[in-house]
């Protein structure tokens, strides 16, 4: 009966060890997608920076990718008014 008890014990704590070992791998991974994700997306950072560099052009090609925009008239006028609206 003692045998029982102490393979019971040591099942637990195998699958014990594999939980956390599954939880510790997700989070890593997690981690390493939100990085990843972060370096390939544009964002305004990314608009702000182009601006002050001087291209338009860019500018209002990255605003459309951020919000994926098709209407590309709309999008120049609102990098417009956010290039107003930025401090200097």
């Amino acid at each position: 009966m003692i045998w029982f008890a102490i393979f019971i014990s040591a099942a637990l704590l195998i699958l014990l060890g594999l939980q956390i070992y599954w939880i510790i791998a997700l989070r890593k991974a997690q981690k390493l997608y939100q990085e990843r994700a972060r370096q390939e997306e544009p964002t305004m950072w990314d608009v702000r920076d182009v601006l002050r560099e001087g291209d338009k052009d860019l500018a209002v090609q990255l605003y459309c990718d951020i919000f994926s925009m098709e209407d590309i008239d709309r999008a120049r006028k609102e990098v417009e008014e956010f290039a107003r609206n930025m401090p200097a």
